[in-house]
């Protein structure tokens, strides 16, 4: 038999299933993603559909063989005909890389395509929502429980007590396994008092359980956790996802989760996905800021709505703003990563009560600069088969525009630079002459905050503040004054 290894799931494409409709979404650069979206967006039935797509390995023993039909039963209802999405996975085999290659799963009739046992391989595992069940509310025996222990002291169940005592901020003297019957549950010494999962919170079974899920997996596996944060506290959700990241990092692992926890949707180092529902179709907004979601799904209360990438150029946005005299007309929201510009623009205009007119999402004009670039990033979200799928990206569209930037360069090095230009002694100059290097374009400004000692927010104003009086503020900002200049006539503000 050939050996299948490093399998790694680069994206899926739903075109229709259940209600995810158009729907793209990556796995990449990270190795944890986690999707995020309001109660009916279609997390779950993302989840159950990567759980369905591999099959176990001929080697892999005991493994549950996870198949369309276990989470998308067919009933009197619902049969599934029509459903159909395309994933974009790696592997290797015989020492062979077979790079992103495209596998399509569909349902045109009463049986899944291709068939069951032409899946690819891969050692998947699931930690569903009956995790979140304390044990003794399956138990149903109510006379003494006879419990046989036994210490569990490998490397691997070392590991999972230290990291569980990390997590939940407790000091386990040992971490057991007790037979009773023909059951079997974990068991824990702290404080000298020894227990069982029988007398376990939630949250201290679920964090076990997960635990010893990714820290028992083979490498390259795929671990799928339903709504990780139910049961726990968020610090401690917060530390488990960060020993999750090592342990991932470590062995080549993907997982891929659900939550609504908004917290875990502030990290940068795993894939941040938000699913949103609106007008028939399916975005996916990437690294955004929650605040971002929660405008396509709220009431405007200004007349005038800026969207910026990031809290620098909301700052920018807010000093032209006050220099026209209408920042009290003017909400300034954030929307991440510069790609969510285009499902953020489309969401508002296919909810069809929005007045584009009054919407302007500005990029930082270091990425997709071109019309052409733009148009190819709006039709990889909105792919569109009705006639006027043309029209409803021209018209989304329509709302995005940019800060002027030469060609290259990145804007914090464009506000470092032209600042350093003024020369004239000043704190903020003379910070910004002490950076002679950055590991990254974002310290180029906060570096300049950090030695002047300024809470971020406010040393954010006063960085746009000196900015605005050098030569490049007038040509980098010169598309959203124009704009706000047309919108302040036509609304008579």
């Amino acid at each position: 038999m050939p050996e299948i290894r490093q399998q790694k799931l680069h994206s899926i494409e739903f075109v229709n299933l259940k209600s995810l409709v158009n729907l793209n979404i990556t796995f990449e650069p990270h190795a944890i993603t986690g999707i995020f979206g309001v109660n009916g967006s279609g997390k779950s039935s993302i989840i159950h559909a990567l759980l369905a797509i591999y099959k176990p390995g001929d080697q892999t023993p005991n493994r549950r063989n996870f198949k369309f039909s276990t989470f998308f039963t067919p009933t009197t209802h619902t049969k599934w005909i029509g459903s159909n999405f395309v994933i974009k996975h790696s592997f290797r085999q015989d020492g062979n890389l077979q790079a992103n290659l495209s596998r399509t799963y569909s349902k045109p009739a009463e049986r899944w395509n291709p068939r069951y046992t032409s899946r690819p391989e891969r050692d998947v595992f699931f930690v569903g929502l009956d995790s979140c069940v304390p044990a003794i509310e399956l138990e149903r025996r109510e006379a003494l429980i006879s419990l046989t222990t036994t210490n569990l002291n490998d490397n691997i169940s070392t590991d999972i007590r230290n990291v569980a005592g990390y997590v939940l901020s407790r000091n386990y003297d040992e971490y057991n396994q007790h037979g009773g019957g023909n059951k079997k549950y974990i068991g824990l010494r702290h404080n000298a008092v020894q227990y069982s999962s029988l007398s376990m919170g939630a949250g201290e079974q679920r964090v076990f359980k997960i635990l010893e899920t990714v820290y028992r997996a083979p490498k390259h596996s795929l671990i799928v956790i339903d709504e990780i944060d139910l049961t726990l506290h968020t610090d401690a959700l917060i530390r488990l996802v960060s020993k999750l990241k090592e342990r991932a990092d470590e062995k080549g692992l993907q997982i891929v989760f659900t939550s609504h926890r908004e917290e875990l949707a502030k990290r940068d180092n795993i894939n941040i996905r938000h699913i949103f529902q609106t007008g028939g179709n399916t975005l996916c907004f990437d690294a955004t800021n929650p605040d971002c979601i929660s405008r396509l799904t709220g009431v405007q209360q200004r007349p005038l709505e800026i969207f910026v990438e990031d809290d620098m150029a909301e700052a920018i946005a807010r000093k032209v703003a006050a220099e026209l005299n209408i920042v009290r007309h003017c909400s300034i929201k954030r929307f991440g990563a510069a790609v969510n510009a285009f499902p953020l623009a489309m969401g508002m205009h296919l909810k069809g009560t929005e007045n584009l007119e009054n919407i302007a999402l500005f990029l930082d004009g270091d990425m997709y600069v071109t019309p052409a670039q733009k148009e190819d990033a709006m039709k990889k979200i909105y792919s569109g088969t009705e006639a006027n799928a043309v029209q409803r990206r021209i018209e989304a569209l329509s709302c995005i525009d940019q800060f002027t930037l030469p060609a290259g360069a990145a804007p914090e090095v464009l506000i470092n630079n032209a600042i350093r230009g003024l020369n004239d002694g000043s704190e903020v100059v003379n910070a910004a002459n002490a950076i002679n290097g950055a590991l990254n374009k974002h310290e180029y400004v906060t570096r300049i905050i950090d030695i002047l000692g300024y809470p971020k927010h406010e040393g954010l104003s006063i960085v746009a503040g000196v900015f605005a009086t050098t030569p490049e503020w007038i040509g980098h900002t010169q598309s959203l004054r124009d704009w706000l200049q047309g919108r302040k006539a036509a609304l008579n503000l």
